[in-house]
């Protein structure tokens, strides 16, 4: 029996959490997939098996969809994730499959677990590179299909942490992925480069706490692996043009020990 990655931490009143991996591959897959919960490490009990599913879209059918929704949006991120013959190898993929899950604020975390199931299922039978939409990362087809069905919950691999240069010379840090867990994603803003690490960090550990079910709201205080307190308030986009978050994120913000 594969166990439902569990979410010990869980707070009820989180939003929706949505997953959508994009499969390329060189071959058609066989239909139905050779799904097993044992060999793929989809779970049994729980919503998720319920929540996923899979579409798959033939090149040939549909070339508009593949340019539209593959090759123009992902071509850059494949090709810095992967390198340039992987990214040209998945990008003249003849097949697509998509998978997708969305539960609405899950006591636990089986909807992301039955589509990583279903990812492995068609690396193993040939696609060959792997797009997490929410996270903005590719993964090799190779690694996707070598991941133990027996693993746990791995943040690192469902989240990717961006930084940027502000235009004060300082950082902007942020989080893509904790769409998957139905929470916000988290920005740092006003980093300086030697601290770059330590925010990471900081990003690292509040994105765990999230995915374990914990909510943070604006006006929440967190403390910092260093001893900060950290105010979180909404992210409006237009006050940190280079942070590229799409959908709900939370900034956070130092407390001034001297305020007040």
């Amino acid at each position: 029996m594969v166990a439902s990655w569990r979410r010990d931490s869980y707070v009820f009143g989180g939003g929706p959490a949505e997953v959508a991996l994009i499969a390329l591959s060189p071959v058609k897959l066989p239909d139905p997939l050779p799904v097993s919960r044992g060999r793929h490490g989809m779970p049994d009990d729980g919503d998720g098996a319920e929540a996923v599913a899979l579409i798959a879209r033939d090149r040939a059918d549909d070339p508009a969809w593949f340019a539209d929704h593959v090759v123009a949006p992902f071509a850059d991120l494949i090709a810095s994730d992967l390198g340039p013959e992987p990214a040209a190898a998945a990008l003249a993929a003849a097949h697509a499959y998509v998978i997708e899950a969305q539960v609405d604020d899950p006591d636990d975390l089986g909807h992301l677990q039955a589509a990583w199931a279903l990812a492995k299922c068609v690396c193993e039978e040939g696609a060959a590179v792997v797009i997490d939409v929410h996270a903005a990362r590719a993964h090799l087809g190779g690694d996707v299909a070598a991941l133990d069905p027996d693993r746990g919950l791995d943040i690192m691999h469902e989240i990717t942490l961006f930084f940027d240069e502000q235009p004060d010379g300082l950082l902007a840090a942020w989080s893509l992925g904790l769409r998957k867990f139905g929470r916000p994603d988290l920005v740092l803003l006003g980093v300086r480069p030697e601290a770059a690490t330590e925010a990471a960090l900081v990003l690292r550990d509040l994105a765990a706490t999230l995915a374990d079910g914990e909510r943070i709201e604006p006006g929440d205080q967190v403390a910092a692996p260093d001893g900060r307190i950290l105010t979180a308030a909404g992210f409006d986009p237009a006050t940190a043009p280079v942070v590229a978050v799409d959908g709900p994120a939370l900034v956070l913000v130092a407390v001034d020990p001297a305020a007040g």
